[in-house]
This record gives C-alpha cells, structure tokens and sequence, in this order.
C-alpha cells in the first residue's frame, strides 16, 4: 500500500522539504502545517516553501510563521511533499524544489494531476488534502496532537465549504470527529477563517460587489476586482478570497465568475458552480483547473477580453446542458 511506503520515507530519512500550489488557500495551508507539525514533533528536519503571499487569515495555525519563500533553499532533501497541485508548475518556482530532492512524494485529490512524482497518492474521492495526510499519518501510527489536528481541521473545513460541498463524505465527517477529539476549539477555527473580517476587507467587499453583472438569464454572476480598489481600500488580493460566494449564493446562480486584475496584463479567474456545470472544464480551456464545483485560472488579457471570454465558455457548457 503506498500510504505505508511513504510512512517509511518518512521513519528512514531525517530531511524533508513541503511545498505547495501559488495562491495558497486553508487546504493547501492547513495540509502542509499538519504535515509539518507532525514530522517536527517526530524529530524530523522540516522546511515549508510556497511561492506566493500566504493569506494571513491562517496565521493562527501553528508553524504558519515557518513557512519560507523559495528563495531561502538552502542543501539537499531526503524526500519532497508536493501537497495539493496537479502538476509540478502549479508550486511556481518551487518546482526547482524537485532538483534538490532524492524523492519527490506528490499527493493530490484533483483528477488533473499528472503524477509527476516518484510516488503519486492521487484520491479524487478525498475532500481535501487534509483529509489525505490524516489517513497518511494514521495508518503509519503517527500521533494525531492538537497542533496537527488544528491545521488538519482547517484544511477539510475550508475545502468543503464548512462541510456544506458535494465533496463532503462520510469519511468527511468522521475524521473530522477525530480531530475535534483531540480537544480542538473548532468553532474558534470556524469563525477565524469565515466570521472574522478586517475593516479594509470589508472596505473591499463593498466595492467589489458593485461591480456585480448577471448574464444568460441571471444564471451567471460576474464580479471583478482592479488593483485601484485595493489601494483605496488599503487591501490586499487576499483579502478577496471568498468573494466569489457571494456571487454564487444569488439565488438564480448557476455560475459565478470573480475575476482579479494582476500586473502583467493577466487576470486571475475564480468560478463557482452549484449543480451541473461543471466548471473545472472551463477553467482548463485556460490552462487552469480545480473541481467540478471550484476551478480557476490564470488568463492573459484586459479585464474586458478575459470576461467576455469567460461568458463565451459557460455560455456554450450550458448550452451543452439542454
């Protein structure tokens, strides 16, 4: 069972590196920070990268301050944990991570991945990676302290939408149970990662609400946010992170779309969907992907050309659907 034979990697070697996808979220955060916290407290040697701002939503779970840029390799690795990125680009440069490791462990819950490690745990079944490193440590007689039970919890928590996704299972709920076991305060996590906001964040929510358009007949919702409003706002894109629910909880929603301007002439694009299109096919037409009901991409292009380009492709998948 490969679940045992990287829970020997990790009693034979004594030097690992973590790394993750860019624009990092509570699963891909919350996975590495489990996964950290429990090879620290076996004494194991333990760097975390990722290549992007960390949203500081998540800076309560323990070793979030740990977390490196890439810049900051220093040496060789026994193993790498690539956690929650279909293929190796998705890390950005800590794709470089994969040069410097004797063996490159690639665990994923998307169907896109390539398995591009040495050793693939692919299980499109899991609601998170979270949920995966759970197994991953049990099953290898790993203790479950609260420290990881924290930043396991707020990956599944976050990955299911607060347990309300399609994604989320019985086994959702169980290992959920055994976490909360631990003596976790959980609805302390809950209302850290979803109830409390910032002033500029709220600041930023008003804009960007304002910018709200409905097409194909109020079943899709577009809201778009430009690098003006998060400097009147004293805000940063991560600040914007769940505004794309906003959008998709209008009662008439099949898809809604939040796109965010970069520098560079790129937009990024956030969709949502609540029962049958299937956006992740949509997002992958733009060199992105993600889930059925979560997808997103990164699109060259003015704001203007990535939106019209956007209602094209959901316009033709519901199209597709009559």
């Amino acid at each position: 069972m490969i679940y045992l034979r990287i829970g020997e990697i990790i009693k034979s070697k004594d030097k690992f590196a973590i790394t993750a996808h860019l624009s990092p979220d509570g699963d891909s955060i919350g996975s590495m920070l489990g996964l950290y916290n429990a090879l620290k407290e076996s004494g194991k040697s333990v760097d975390m990268f990722i290549d992007d701002n960390l949203p500081y939503k998540y800076s309560f779970l323990p070793g979030f301050n740990d977390i490196k840029g890439i810049e900051n390799v220093e040496g060789r690795y026994s193993c790498l944990f690539v956690l929650d990125s279909g293929d190796a680009d998705r890390t950005g440069r800590c794709k470089e991570l994969i040069k410097v490791s004797d063996t490159v462990v690639n665990i994923d819950h998307h169907i896109t991945n390539n398995l591009f490690g040495d050793l693939n745990i692919v299980d499109t079944n899991s609601s998170s990676v979270g949920e995966m490193i759970y197994q991953l440590l049990k099953l290898n007689g790993f203790e479950i302290s609260k420290n990881v039970a924290m930043c396991l919890y707020t990956s599944i928590l976050t990955d299911t939408g607060g347990f309300k996704y399609s994604n989320t299972t019985s086994m959702t709920f169980s290992i959920a149970g055994d976490l909360i076991n631990t003596g976790i305060n959980f609805t302390d996590i809950y209302s850290k990662v979803y109830d409390v906001k910032t002033l500029p964040q709220v600041r930023l929510m008003s804009k960007v609400t304002s910018t709200l358009e409905m097409a194909l007949d109020n079943k899709l919702a577009l809201m778009s946010l430009n690098k003006e409003m998060l400097e009147e706002c004293n805000a940063s894109e991560e600040d914007a992170g769940e505004f794309v629910n906003i959008a998709r909880d209008i009662d008439s929603v099949e898809v809604a779309v939040f796109i965010k301007e970069l520098s560079n002439g790129l937009c990024r694009v956030s969709l949502r969907s609540k029962e049958y299109i299937d956006v992740r096919k949509i997002a992958e037409k733009f060199g992105g992907g993600g889930h059925i009901r979560a997808a997103g991409c990164t699109i060259k292009g003015s704001m203007t050309d990535v939106k019209n380009h956007i209602i094209s492709e959901v316009q033709k998948a519901m199209e597709g659907m009559q």
